[in-house]
C-alpha cells in the first residue's frame, strides 16, 4: 500500500489505460495513419515512374529520327 495517493499515478494510469484503452487505442490509429501515407506514397511514385516511362517509350522513336529520315529520304527519292 502507498502512503500517499501521488505513488499510485503509475497505478492509476495502468488502471484506466486497461479500462479505456487510450494510449492503445492512439498508437495503433497512428500506425495506420502512417500506413496509409506511405502506401500513398509509393502510389504517387509509381505513377510517375510510368509516366516517365511512357513518355520516354514515345519519343524515343522521334529522337532517334528514324520517322523523319525515312519520310524525308522517300521524298527526296521522287
Amino acid at each position: 500500500m502507498a502512503d500517499r495517493p501521488e505513488q499510485c499515478t503509475l497505478q492509476k494510469d495502468d488502471y484506466f489505460e486497461c479500462l479505456h484503452h487510450t494510449k492503445e487505442r492512439a498508437r495503433a490509429k497512428a500506425i495506420k495513419t502512417q500506413e496509409l501515407k506511405l502506401i500513398e506514397e509509393k502510389k504517387k511514385q509509381d505513377n510517375l515512374s510510368r509516366k516517365l516511362t511512357d513518355s520516354a517509350n514515345k519519343s524515343n522513336v522521334t529522337r532517334l529520327g528514324i520517322i523523319e529520315n525515312d519520310v524525308k529520304q522517300k521524298e527526296s527519292s521522287k
